[in-house]
């Protein structure tokens, strides 16, 4: 077990010093959406980390004075977002015991980039191992594969198909078998997730991530705020993140450098700002950063 904030702290120092511009700052106008306040909490939050908690703290108080709903939802979303990059515990190779041992789990594995053929990576197989076992160690679960084509030179192929194919050659029966392949980032795996399992597994209300150790503090971060989102915005059943399971990767440590500002894109991305979430993904020297 390790925590997850310990590998982020020395990533928020790099990336807080790397580009988030000056801490002297300027008021915001009061005569603003729900949207635009939302849209600053998390690049506040994304930029400066834990110093700009005043601000947030601001900010959702504006917030939850023009809807009080949002106000509970976005707080809540940023207790959760502190959780995941400083208190989270990410489990390696093994599943904890004690959790649900019928279908109401889901075992939810994340995709990663294809070769260029078409083919699988070495680390989305290491993160099919991994799940592999999380599956023999609840055989209640289901089993969702969530990923879409993401191969140069191959368009008929997936990364939910390709491991959902894995997964059946290598025993998992295909009645437990899930397959979510039109997403494109952790924030649309997110998403697609929940309406699937909304629409035709009712039962599930927890889920268990599977990913890369570096992967697993951004991806509960987005799939708890999406599903915590869908649920308050649709009014329907809530489903929870509840555990994980990581494959160790050798000499990740300098992709933690990166996670706050892909944790911010996704973030943006959930919230419907493909734009920006784009600039922070891809073209983060060139983002105009909020001055605190």
């Amino acid at each position: 077990m390790k925590k997850a904030g310990l590998l982020l702290s020395a990533a928020l120092i790099t990336f807080v010093t790397a580009g988030c511009g000056s801490l002297s700052g300027s008021s915001q106008s009061s005569q603003r959406t729900d949207t635009q306040i939302i849209q600053d909490i998390i690049t506040y939050h994304g930029c400066y980390g834990d110093k700009a908690d005043d601000k947030v703290d601001e900010l959702l108080g504006e917030l939850n004075g023009i809807d009080s709903r949002q106000g509970k939802l976005w707080t809540d979303i940023m207790d959760y977002w502190d959780y995941a990059n400083n208190e989270l515990e990410v489990n390696t190779d093994k599943l904890p015991e004690g959790l649900p041992d019928d279908d109401s789990l889901v075992l939810t594995v994340l995709g990663f980039e294809l070769n260029d053929d078409g083919t699988m990576q070495d680390e989305l197989i290491g993160r099919l191992n991994v799940a592999l076992n999380c599956a023999e160690q609840y055989p209640n679960a289901y089993v969702i594969c969530t990923g879409g084509g993401t191969a140069k030179n191959n368009p008929d192929v997936t990364e939910g198909g390709l491991m959902g194919e894995w997964m059946l050659e290598h025993g998992l029966d295909e009645d437990r078998l899930i397959i979510e392949d039109k997403s494109h980032t952790t924030a649309e795996n997110a998403s697609n997730s929940y309406d699937i399992l909304l629409k035709d597994y009712p039962q599930v209300d927890s889920v268990v991530l599977i990913s890369s150790s570096y992967h697993i503090a951004w991806g509960s971060l987005l799939f708890e705020s999406a599903f915590m989102k869908s649920a308050s915005e649709k009014q329907t059943p809530e489903i929870h993140v509840i555990s994980n399971c990581s494959c160790q990767i050798e000499n990740d440590v300098y992709l933690w450098s990166e996670i706050l500002r892909w944790e911010t894109g996704g973030m943006l991305q959930m919230i419907g700002n493909d734009e920006l979430a784009m600039k922070y993904y891809f073209d983060y020297d060139n983002v105009e950063k909020p001055v605190l």
